[in-house]
């Protein structure tokens, strides 16, 4: 087995303390929700990410942390789609990101 980097091993600490911060949260939504929550969730993650203002001291950690949930969120959904494929079925969990819906989208499951 090859030794991993120091990049690769921080990657995965990063991670793995992501996703049990998340599945602590959230866990027992995650199999709930449809794939236009999870898209919402994504979304809502990248405009936190714009939002950021670069000149503010603490850009750095507020970074860190809303990648740190995208990483979160995108191995949530991995093991979603590899065990149970695209969420399409209908969400009985109100949405609590209506605001990121995509206008696009709205009525349709995908």
């Amino acid at each position: 087995m090859n030794k991993l980097s120091d990049e690769e091993e921080q990657i995965k600490e990063v991670i793995i303390a992501a996703r049990t911060l998340e599945e602590y949260l959230w866990g027992e939504y995650n199999g709930e929700w449809n794939i236009e929550e999870w898209r919402r969730m994504f979304r809502k993650r990248i405009q936190k990410i714009d939002d950021i203002d670069v000149n503010n001291p603490h850009a750095i950690i507020e970074m860190r942390k809303r990648l740190m949930q995208n990483a979160a969120l995108s191995v949530a959904l991995m093991k979603i789609l590899d065990t149970k494929g695209i969420p399409l079925k209908e969400c009985d969990i109100p949405s609590n990101l209506p605001q990121y819906a995509d206008d696009n989208n709205k009525g349709v499951d995908l």
